[in-house]
């Protein structure tokens, strides 16, 4: 009998601490929504993939240490460590956790620029060969273009003296 008090208390236990992770998830998912503002529909599908996440953990404590058995208490006591949560930590965790959060996005940020930089840094003799092909091909264009200036205007002069010959016809 008291391993058997001992097992439920530990159970009670393990899904109050679940329920209080799953409300820090919750602030994380909430702060997280607070900075990016989606839209109807990301907002649906965030809440769904959420949700989903959260499945997980308690699909795991559920089957995995309590053997698949569901029990009213353990449904119970999920939502009283969730608003355990709520209430005691989350005013408290809230502003360090959007600190966290902006910190991390800066880190991304920082990397996304050194990534960027790395790869400008191995794409530049690539972008200066087509630089030097560009200006070598615009040079030909016009040689080319000053080349044909004698012949353009011979063809003006014949083409209209052509059109001219044929009024008179």
């Amino acid at each position: 009998m008291t391993q058997t008090v001992t097992q439920d208390f530990l159970l009670i236990l393990t899904v109050i601490g679940l329920g209080v992770g799953i409300g820090l998830l919750f602030d994380c998912y909430r702060l997280l929504r607070r900075k990016t503002r989606p839209g109807y529909y990301s907002t649906q599908l965030s809440d769904l993939l959420f949700w989903l996440i959260c499945t997980g953990p308690v699909f795991y404590v559920f089957f995995c240490i309590i053997g698949g058995e569901v029990r009213f208490f353990t449904l119970l006591f999920l939502p009283i460590g969730m608003a355990l949560y709520f209430k005691f930590a989350s005013p408290y965790l809230r502003e360090p956790l959007y600190y966290c959060f902006i910190q991390i996005g800066r880190g991304l940020r920082f990397l996304l620029r050194v990534l960027i930089f790395c790869m400008q840094a191995l794409l530049y003799p690539f972008r200066l060969a087509v630089w030097g092909i560009n200006i070598a091909l615009q040079f030909l264009c016009g040689l080319f273009r000053l080349l044909l200036l004698p012949f353009r205007y011979t063809w003006r002069v014949v083409w209209r003296r052509f059109r001219e010959w044929r009024r008179k016809k």
